[in-house]
Order: structure tokens, then sequence, then C-alpha cells
């Protein structure tokens, strides 16, 4: 790739001819969400806007101010660059250690962006000349400058410089105005003591620099590293070229690689999947045993305390009539001793003195040995037999841990759980 500079009557920058390209790769369109074409635009100034994407921030997606290339390959404005830190914020690669500066300058970037401008202010708006503001009718490739009708006959007259109409330019397609920007010959001697930019076609290999016939005849020291300047940028696009290939390559092993790792995290969301399901099943069956379980120990927890509840209430219901007896009797007895009459008492003396014999044959003490709680200790022991079947599978995960040897003869301890759960 060659340096484009800007001869002294240009507006534009000086950019450094010495500077060295790095090889460049078109970043991956990033399509911004939300951002509409302007409904002024026609479908080819739409589809110039979509062509040209790649020129903006690939982190913010606005217009690259400064646009700098990162040792990743991607493009980033001074701005993103700035509060990025030590790594890429789209690939978070790190800088390369040691290196003096994280990014280069992407003047193919900046001379595209600046180009496409050009072609904008020219279709797109009423451009004026550059030197007297009126009406510009005609463009100047070699200065980059806008001209009207009287400044061109001048301009042609002293500098002879290719220009064009600019009703010419306009029936062009972008791409057709950017291939004829290109000046692929307009390259300028780096020695900074020349008073005007010299074009020059030779380039030193020794220290990277284009040169003019004069500064290559009186340096020695570039005599055998001198070139013609198109052979070296031929064999540096050839280079770039070639590592292209070699890249292609690479992207197929990595492609491929990428889809069997694709494949593989399908393969391990699958078996989260597989297994989630087999436990929800395994413990909505283990659970399922233990409220059967629990529901046939409380429906024998509740025959046991109707049983025990029906004999003690009949049990209780003979206490009940005895005592009501003995409080009868006692009461009556008293009654009799304040209210009754001697020939009452004789009359009812037999009777009464049968009643209470038999009342005083009447023993508790029978009654009293029913009076038990402990009925229901089978159904506490039958409960923890379940629990030791149910948190046997932990003992039996700890002790499978613990013997690595055992791990792939053992059974799943969830079937044996399960299974010693249910039988």
């Amino acid at each position: 790739m060659q340096q484009e500079a800007a001869p002294a009557r240009s507006p534009g920058p000086q950019q450094d001819p010495a500077r060295p390209h790095a090889p460049t790769m078109p970043p991956p369109d990033t399509p911004s969400e939300g951002r509409q074409p302007s409904p002024s635009h026609s479908p080819a100034e739409q589809a110039t806007e979509e062509e040209f994407q790649f020129l903006r921030c690939q982190k913010c997606e606005a217009e690259a101010k400064c646009p700098k290339l990162l040792p990743c390959l991607h493009t980033l404005c001074s701005g993103c660059l700035e509060a990025s830190g030590m790594q890429c914020p789209i690939c978070q690669a790190p800088w390369p250690p040691g290196a003096d500066t994280p990014a280069l300058d992407n003047v193919f970037f900046e001379s595209l962006q600046r180009r496409l401008s050009v072609y904008r202010q020219i279709v797109d708006a009423q451009p004026v000349c550059t030197r007297c503001k009126e009406s510009a009718d005609f463009w100047c490739f070699e200065c980059e400058q806008l001209l009207c009708a009287k400044c061109f006959e001048a301009h042609q007259w002293f500098l002879k410089h290719e220009a064009r109409p600019l009703a010419e330019l306009r029936s062009q397609s972008v791409r057709e105005f950017l291939d004829g920007t290109r000046k692929t010959n307009n390259i300028f001697c780096s020695n900074p003591n020349h008073r005007t930019p010299t074009l020059t076609s030779i380039y030193c290999r020794g220290c990277s620099k284009p040169l003019c016939c004069s500064c290559a005849l009186l340096d020695s020291g570039h005599s055998k590293l001198k070139c013609d300047i198109s052979a070296e940028i031929q064999q540096r696009q050839e280079e770039l070229d070639a590592m292209t290939q070699a890249l292609q390559e690479q992207d197929g092993a990595f492609g491929a690689a990428h889809a069997q790792m694709h494949a593989a995290v399908g393969q391990l969301g699958r078996a989260r999947a597989d297994t989630e399901a087999q436990i929800r099943a395994r413990v909505r069956q283990v659970v399922a045993h233990v409220q059967a379980q629990e529901r046939e120990l409380l429906e024998a927890v509740e025959a046991r305390y109707q049983r025990d509840y029906e004999e003690m209430a009949s049990r209780l219901g003979r206490l009940d009539a005895v005592l009501q007896r003995i409080r009868t009797g006692s009461a009556l007895v008293q009654r009799m001793k304040c209210y009754a009459s001697d020939q009452e008492v004789l009359d009812m003396h037999g009777f009464l003195r049968q009643a209470l014999c038999r009342l005083r044959q009447e023993e508790p003490q029978s009654l009293q040995a029913a009076v038990r709680t402990d009925g229901f200790d089978e159904f506490k022991v039958r409960l923890q037999d379940l629990i030791s079947c149910i948190t046997q599978g932990t003992d039996a995960a700890v002790s499978k841990k613990a013997r690595p040897e055992a791990a792939s003869t053992a059974r799943d301890p969830i079937d044996v759980d399960l299974r010693s759960a249910l039988w």
C-alpha cells in the first residue's frame, strides 16, 4: 500500500510518507440496531452509506474520528481507544507486550473518509471554488481542490494538472470516483529539507522511506538499498496477498474447530437437560413414594388412634358411670341423713346397703392399666427406617467420591436409593 501526501497548496493535512503500513483486514460489518436511513436519501445514497459502514468505529458505531488500527485488526475512534484500557473492547485481545503504542493511525480509513466527503460535496451540495469561493466547476485530482472556470484556466496554464468537470464526476458512481482518486504514483520524497514536495519513484529499503533522485544520488548509503517504488509496492501487496491466502487456510482450520466446539456446547446443553429431566423425574418418584409412605403411616396412626380411643372411651364411660353412682349414692345417703324419717331409713336401708356394697366391689386398677400411649412407637420405627433409606444416598455418594475405583462398577445411587425406598 502506498502513502498519499498532499502538495503544499492542498488544504488537507500532510501525511508522513515514511510511515509503514500494517496489513489490514476488512472488519466485519456491525449493523447498528435502530439506525434507520434518512427518508431524504436516495436509494443510491443509502447503498453508499451501507457499503461504507466499515469506516465507522466498531465500538460506538459512530463516524470514526482519527481512526486507530489495533493489533487485533479492529478499528476504533480515538475516544473509544482511550477508554479501552489494556485490551480491545471488541475481542478482549490484550495489547502485545513491549509495544510502544497499542494502535496505528489508520491512514487508509482517513483517506477514504476524506475522498468520500469530497464525493458527497460534489454530488449532494453546491461546491464552491477553494480559491475564490465562487461556484466550482472542476476538481483537480493532483491538488485535491475545487476550481471555478476562471481559476481552472490559470491553474491549467501554470500547473497542467489533471482536472475534470464536476458534471462528468457527478455522472460517475462512487466506486469510479474513488478509483480515480487513488493516485498510485503521487508519492513525495521524505526529506524534510525540501522547500516544496518533490515527486519520486525511488524507495530505500534500508531507511524505509521514499527518496527523490537528488537524495538517492547524494547519499551513498542508499546505493545498494534503493529500488523502484512501484516494485516495492507490488512486492508488499504480494506479501499481503500471500499472508491473506495463509489466513484463509487458517480460517478453515479455525472454522472447523469452531464448529466442533459449537457442537460440543450443544451436546453439553442436551446432556444437562437430560440429566435435569432425569433428576426431576427420579426426585418426583422418590417424593411420590415418600408421600405415599406418609399417607400410609398417617392412616395407620389414625386407625390405631381410633381403635385405642374407642376402647378407652368405653372404659372411660364405665368409669364415669361408676363415679356417678358413687357420687349419687353418697349424696343420697347425706340427704337421707338430713331429711329422711326413721321409717324411711328402715325401709330403704337394705336396698341401699346392697347397692353400696356392689359399688365397693368396683376396682379402678384394671382400667388404669389400659391408659398407655406407647402404641405409636412402631410407627416411629417405620418412619426412621424410611428416613434411613432416603439418606443412604448421601452416604453412598460420599463413599463413592472417596473411592473413585468403585465408581465405574457401582450402580446409579439414585436407582439404588429408589429401590431401597420403594421396597
